[in-house]
């Protein structure tokens, strides 16, 4: 290809600077040398993700420059070296930008709960490509129905049928849509019931606790200043308890 295109000169670091601040797709036209020039390939992948394909094999080995392609396309991983595509981080960028980028991702990542969540939030389409034991988890189906119904495609034979799956098949997409949003109202309300049920049970013990050992603690100290210093020497061992 001649340096010269079209009396452009795609020599010229400021010219292609330029040129590619506008468009990325125009870093095919650019030298060799200004192809590995690190300034100009982040310009055109920050403007045009696929624009990675050009850039010199150096350049695609940086995570930066890679990072940068895949948040503007998560596509352009599959012109990244092959190592990247077990690199959490750059896998997370890509899937939250193309679902489809998931299918370039490593084994491992594919199976990894969290990625399979961004992706399917990112479409519900992305659930073809995570692993099978993924499929067939239930809150991940529950999250791509709730974007689409189709979603209950992709669900393991398993959860297919699961007679819960088999009846919200059954229904429209309007009654399916409305009953994920049910549900998912109904479990949030579970949950602070379960939370108010375990903090009055808290408090019930630390108030037995309290009075057991109220007139030792109490001997020179105000009731007032003993009993928090006791609050929060149990709330810490509590805490701890629940940790370990």
């Amino acid at each position: 290809m001649s340096a010269v295109a079209g009396g452009d000169d795609w020599t010229n670091r400021d010219f292609v600077l330029k040129k590619v601040a506008n468009d990325g797709s125009f870093l095919f036209f650019a030298s060799v040398e200004l192809q590995a020039d690190r300034e100009v390939v982040l310009a055109a992948v920050a403007r045009y993700g696929s624009a990675l394909e050009w850039a010199s094999a150096e350049l695609r080995k940086e995570k930066e420059v890679v990072m940068a392609a895949v948040a503007k396309n998560g596509y352009a991983l599959v012109y990244a070296p092959v190592e990247f595509r077990e690199d959490r981080e750059v896998v997370m960028a890509a899937v939250t930008q193309c679902h489809y980028a998931l299918w370039m991702a490593s084994a491992e990542l594919r199976a990894d709960r969290e990625v399979a969540t961004v992706a399917v939030a990112q479409d519900y389409r992305a659930l073809m490509l995570v692993s099978d034991e993924l499929q067939g988890d239930r809150e991940l189906i529950l999250l791509a129905v709730a974007k689409n119904d189709r979603a209950l495609e992709y669900a393991s034979e398993e959860l297919q049928a699961d007679p819960f799956f088999v009846w919200l098949k059954a229904r429209t997409r309007k009654q399916r849509l409305w009953t994920v949003l049910s549900l998912r109202f109904y479990v949030v309300l579970f949950i602070k019931k379960m939370q108010r049920r375990v903090e009055a049970r808290d408090n019930e013990r630390f108030e037995a606790e309290w009075a057991e050992h109220r007139e030792e603690l109490t001997v020179g100290v105000p009731e007032c200043v003993a009993k928090v210093g006791f609050q929060h020497g149990w709330a810490a061992g509590r805490k701890r308890l629940r940790v370990e």
